[in-house]
């Protein structure tokens, strides 16, 4: 009978075997892992235990930037071409192989290179220790990838998380981390690899630094896979530890704990009474991915929400669209006045508007609104950035939009003009609460659409039991 990992090795020969044979680029790695192998077992079409989750727009920014990369660079190395074959082929265990994986995150870019890489892979392999295997995976991960390389580099993840999850018992703390990061990194997905990591880390979480916590969580976090004993259990091995978090650590911590709506008050009080001292660490997406999870997680803290703004507008103009967005919406969600935050929010935003998207744009209107903070500059600016994407506002950020101009009483009839037009075509998406807020919001401004008024009426009589009283 066939063993688990006499299986990965015909993959790993059927990838040699189609590599060798390539005749263009474009060839590359069609269906592989997929080779049916000859097995006393009823015959079976392999199935990956490893399944990439692709986001079709990520994917397209990606393609179009390697694609940009390839065009005026081709594949950057400082390395000879012909050397760095030479150094793949010679390496002489797993380490020197991850080492040049490492040193060169654009061998991708050639199938000279690859052809070296896959044999190399597949002879190493049975002498593959976790921490080889952990090592390996989290140089892939960081490699640059072109699209015409992007199956063969996923396929070899893949056979390499085969062998990891017959190999996690082995896996000590760092290893595990590493490999489900590499695993989030590139998008793999599998429950069972993931549940196996779990029921490894749980009797060992008390040896995990730091960033093995925050790596660990981030990954579950990333590929939306509840765990939550693991999570109790992370949550107990860093609070003792919480002194040796670096301000990255602590806002990946509780970002991952608030998007997997795992409540522990324990561990963000003490993420918030590390991270006060050193507030004056922690970039522009920290500070607002931490002030963000507290406020997703309802978790009142005022004194970090103070020194938060207080380091937060020093360097305002490096915060990007979102962590704007992200900051003073977390502040209006928890009611956390603070006018000179919003002031200096502002100031940032209004030069760099179009390069906020719908979400964005939505989101810090009504933190505006939702604070009762004027700044009728910021309100044109936002519809003036806002009108010519407005179709793609889906029907929440259409709402909250006209509804933050109403409450401020800030008349913009073009913006509700094409508010209107965008929101009639979805009418049926919209929720009982968004169909009477923009309503109310063209009542309040008293502006006529009678168009938008009737479809409004004809999508909520069939959901109207699902009203609530306001």
């Amino acid at each position: 009978m066939c063993s688990r990992p006499s299986l990965i090795s015909l993959q790993l020969c059927a990838v040699v075997l189609i590599l060798t044979q390539l005749q263009t680029k474009h060839a590359l790695a069609l269906g592989f892992l997929q080779q049916p192998t000859r097995c006393s077992r009823p015959s079976r079409r392999f199935v990956p235990l490893f399944a990439r989750s692709y986001n079709r727009a990520g994917d397209q920014g990606r393609s179009r930037k390697a694609n940009h990369i390839q065009r005026t660079r081709g594949p950057p190395s400082a390395v000879n071409p012909r050397d760095l074959v030479q150094q793949i082929r010679s390496s002489r265990n797993c380490f020197e192989l991850g080492k040049v994986v490492r040193e060169n995150p654009s061998l991708f870019f050639s199938d000279d290179f690859i052809r070296a890489l896959i044999p190399k892979v597949a002879e190493l392999k049975p002498k593959m220790s976790a921490r080889d295997l952990a090592g390996l995976l989290n140089a892939l991960a960081k490699a640059r990838v072109p699209p015409h390389s992007r199956q063969v580099h996923t396929k070899l993840m893949v056979v390499l998380g085969e062998l990891a999850s017959l190999k996690i018992e082995d896996f000590e703390a760092r290893d595990i981390a590493m490999t489900l990061n590499a695993f989030a990194k590139r998008g793999l997905r599998s429950s069972q690899y993931f549940e196996k990591a779990a029921a490894a880390a749980i009797p060992i979480i008390g040896n995990f630094k730091s960033q093995d916590v925050a790596n660990t969580v981030n990954a579950f976090s990333k590929m939306d896979h509840p765990q939550p004993m693991l999570f109790d259990e992370v949550a107990k091995a860093a609070i003792p530890i919480i002194n040796t978090f670096n301000s990255q650590s602590l806002a990946i911590t509780v970002n991952a704990f608030a998007k997997m709506d795992h409540q522990h008050p324990m561990l963000f009080d003490e993420v918030a009474k590390a991270a006060i001292p050193i507030i004056g660490t922690f970039t522009s997406q920290a500070l607002a991915n931490t002030v963000n999870a507290f406020a997703k997680m309802d978790h009142q803290h005022p004194m970090l929400f103070d020194e938060v703004a207080k380091a937060a507008i020093p360097i305002i103009s490096t915060f990007k669209p979102q962590e704007l967005a992200n900051i003073v919406n977390a502040f209006a969600k928890m009611d956390h006045q603070h006018p000179t935050l919003f002031d200096a929010v502002a100031k940032a935003a209004i030069p760099i508007i179009d390069s906020f998207n719908s979400q964005d744009l939505a989101n810090i209107l009504n933190a505006f609104a939702k604070m009762d903070h004027q700044h009728p500059t910021l309100f044109d600016a936002v519809a003036k950035a806002a009108i010519p994407i407005i179709d793609t506002f889906n029907s929440q950020s259409l709402a909250n939009t006209v509804n933050a101009f109403a409450k401020m009483d800030h008349e913009h009839p073009m913006l509700f003009d094409e508010v209107a037009k965008a929101a009639i075509p979805i009418i049926s998406t919209f929720k009982p609460q968004e169909l009477a807020n923009i309503v109310n919001a063209f009542a309040k401004m008293d502006h006529q659409h009678p168009m938008l008024f009737d479809e409004v009426a004809k999508a909520a009589i069939p959901i109207i039991d699902t009203f609530n009283s306001q």
